[in-house]
């Protein structure tokens, strides 16, 4: 039944976690992470192709517009961009299937013929690596053009299908009902805004490698500034989490475990001041002559941001008061 897998991936995914050290199975935090940062890659790289995909097919219907000449990139750049996205959700699966211990038990989840949020994830993150595998095929063998029309389609495939996992990653931990701290449709909304946030950082390191006649810095200084956008919007949905939570009985010490306790340090040092304050400075002052480095140190920077964003919010949760149970007891008595 639906019901026993789900309850069955629950309990693999956070078997490495002992309650009161705030032991969490690495495996977990890792696909969270790669999961959403692939997903994330996908969107940004499929808007990108279908900027580009009437230049790349030398299609002589109509003038370009300008959001096709904003964005007008190599053809290098997607040999790089694409693999590293196929790559980096190949992984994210990996470790999801590793954490589950038995293969078959994500496989019942595709077969089943119940459809919740974990299934509908578990297939958009079949269908965003086999998105993420065509594109890759088409920008490494030459001589492979496929027209406008075929790009938009999949491109379009890749959009939903990437959204959809990126939403799914947070979905995953909200739907597991042991931890107060996750059960807030805010932490879906974080989840796709530091995933595509990310994503963005994975385009960002596909270009600093990438070796062009022609400059193209101009796109990637308008994902910069969408990246900004995206990096505040983080910064307050963040702040609008901590603050709900705080204000809960059994999420209160959650909070300040983060906030000001043993966590403290990645959530101000890793995650805003490294993940947020210092790639949006540096996204406002990108110089072209020396742009490959910048756009290096922000992707670095955005990732690891993103990958302490997701070990905290998982780690945090063996302070929510559900995995203390001698607290729940004297809640319970009106003496917590």
């Amino acid at each position: 039944p639906l019901n026993y897998y789900i309850a069955t991936i629950g309990h693999q995914a956070f078997r490495g976690r002992r309650a009161r050290s705030g032991m969490f199975s690495m495996l977990t935090t890792c696909y969270l992470f790669l999961g959403g940062t692939g997903a994330g890659a996908l969107v940004v790289l499929s808007v990108l192709e279908c900027a580009n995909a009437r230049r790349r097919a030398a299609s002589p219907w109509g003038a370009r517009t300008r959001f096709e000449r904003a964005c007008a990139l190599p053809d290098e750049f997607f040999a790089r961009g694409w693999p590293l996205c196929f790559v980096v959700l190949a992984l994210g699966m990996l470790c999801l299937l590793v954490d589950l211990g038995r293969p078959d038990r994500l496989l019942g989840l595709l077969v089943s013929p119940q459809l919740s949020a974990i299934s509908v994830g578990a297939y958009a993150l079949v269908v965003a690596l086999m998105c993420a595998g065509v594109f890759s095929l088409a920008a490494l063998l030459d001589g492979v053009r496929g027209g406008p029309a075929a790009v938009y389609a999949l491109a379009g495939v890749g959009v939903v299908a990437g959204v959809v996992a990126m939403a799914y990653t947070g979905v995953l931990l909200q739907s597991l009902a042991s931890v107060l701290f996750w059960q807030t449709p805010l932490l879906p909304l974080l989840f796709v805004l530091s995933s595509t946030s990310c994503g963005i950082a994975c385009v960002f390191l596909s270009a600093a490698f990438v070796e062009a006649r022609q400059p193209f810095v101009r796109p990637l200084v308008l994902l910069a500034r969408i990246d900004g956008v995206i990096i505040v919007a983080e910064a307050l949905c963040l702040a609008a989490y901590l603050l709900l939570a705080s204000a809960g009985e059994g999420t209160r010490l959650a909070v300040e475990a983060l906030v000001a306790g043993v966590q403290a340090p990645l959530l101000w040092g890793g995650i805003v001041v490294g993940g947020m304050v210092l790639p949006f400075a540096l996204e406002r002052f990108i110089t072209h002559g020396n742009s490959r480095t910048q756009f290096v140190w922000i992707a670095a920077l955005l990732l690891v941001g993103g990958f302490t964003l997701r070990f905290c919010i998982v780690g945090v949760a063996a302070w929510d008061v559900t995995q203390m149970p001698d607290m729940l007891y004297g809640l319970s008595l009106g003496l917590g």
